[in-house]
């Protein structure tokens, strides 16, 4: 634990250039979902302005949710949880856990995460970038989980980055969703 509070002071000392690395992953997670998405719906390039709009505004409300649920992580104590011994009671264990029952920016971001997933698998994303995608959001959970079911309560810091991430993310998306397709030359 040592040497990731050791990681964590480093690059809270150099904070412009862990802003500029955080929003560059944010913004090329957001271009390889965003090119994918354009690939694996080409309406989307006909309608450009509007879809990227429609994505700007649902991957804004997934930002702000995701945001404040790492902001305030809702804690679980595994004490709490019981086996369910019925369908309803396992739902609502799933619910629990997965913070699910939390109101309507838990259930947009909740959608925009399963479109994100069903994105990843029906796009066509070359298999580096889904191993890039993929590894980013392994440690975005990990980092969730951890919040969930421990103490850790994250600094302004740590909220910052997370913020930053999750605007790059969303603007990486809307930048290339909204080119509108004039058909001469496109290469995809």
């Amino acid at each position: 634990m040592t040497g990731i509070l050791d990681i964590l002071a480093i690059a809270e000392e150099n904070f412009l250039i862990t802003l500029s690395i955080t929003i560059g992953i944010g913004l090329l997670q957001g271009a390889i979902l965003g090119r994918g998405i354009r690939n694996r719906f080409p309406s989307f390039k006909r309608h450009a302005r509007i879809a990227s709009i429609i994505l700007l505004t649902l991957f804004s409300i997934n930002a702000i949710a995701n945001v404040l649920k790492f902001a305030i992580p809702e804690k679980i104590s595994v004490s709490e949880l019981i086996i369910p011994s019925t369908p309803e009671e396992g739902l609502s264990l799933l619910f629990t856990v997965f913070g699910l029952n939390a109101g309507l920016g838990t259930v947009i971001a909740t959608f925009v995460s399963i479109s994100l997933i069903l994105f990843l698998k029906f796009a066509n994303i070359p298999s580096i970038a889904r191993y890039f995608i993929f590894t980013i959001s392994v440690i975005v959970v990990i980092v969730a989980l951890i919040s969930r079911f421990t103490d850790f309560v994250p600094t302004f810091f740590q909220l910052l980055m997370y913020a930053f991430y999750q605007f790059g993310l969303t603007i990486g998306i809307f930048l290339v969703t909204r080119r509108k397709d004039d058909g001469i030359g496109e290469i995809t």
